[in-house]
């Protein structure tokens, strides 16, 4: 198993933990940027978990995602459960989130250059439209019951 991620101290944690673990054998931890087409080799599943609203680029990272896994491999995202549009009354979840990505999120995908500036409420549709520009053909929402996330597959035909 390969895990990526473009920051320094996370991944020294990431191999820390895999080290404690007693699995060096079984996971590599690697500091490159999953945008990178180059990241890796081949899959069956490529995961993201609670990032791709983060990312300045996520449909280069989605691209990339896109060919590690070829025509045959799976793709999940897990990102945030806010509702599915906008509304004036936004619920508990939506209102936490609107802070998160306030006051992390999205600053921190703002200060790269070129950032699309997503944020932490990141809704479905826009999950969509970044896939389908990456050569996804579609994304299914996975029956997984969380109050916080969501589960997306996403199809290349």
């Amino acid at each position: 198993m390969d895990a990526f991620d473009v920051d320094g101290p996370t991944v020294a944690m990431a191999r820390a933990n895999v080290a404690a673990a007693g699995l060096e054998d079984r996971v590599q931890v690697h500091r490159v940027d999953a945008a990178d087409p180059g990241a890796g080799g081949s899959y069956e599943l490529v995961c993201a978990f609670e990032c791709i609203h983060d990312l300045p680029d996520p449909v280069a990272v989605l691209a990339s995602m896109a060919s590690l896994v070829g025509d045959r491999g799976t793709v999940i995202v897990m990102d945030e459960a806010v509702a599915d549009s906008f509304s004036p009354e936004a619920g508990p979840i939506d209102q936490v989130m609107y802070g998160f990505s306030l006051m992390f999120c999205l600053p921190d995908s703002l200060s790269h250059d070129h950032s699309v500036g997503t944020g932490t409420v990141m809704r479905p549709d826009t999950l969509r439209s970044y896939a389908r520009q990456a050569g996804f053909s579609s994304v299914e929402v996975l029956p997984i019951e969380n109050d916080f996330f969501r589960f997306y597959r996403l199809h290349r035909r």
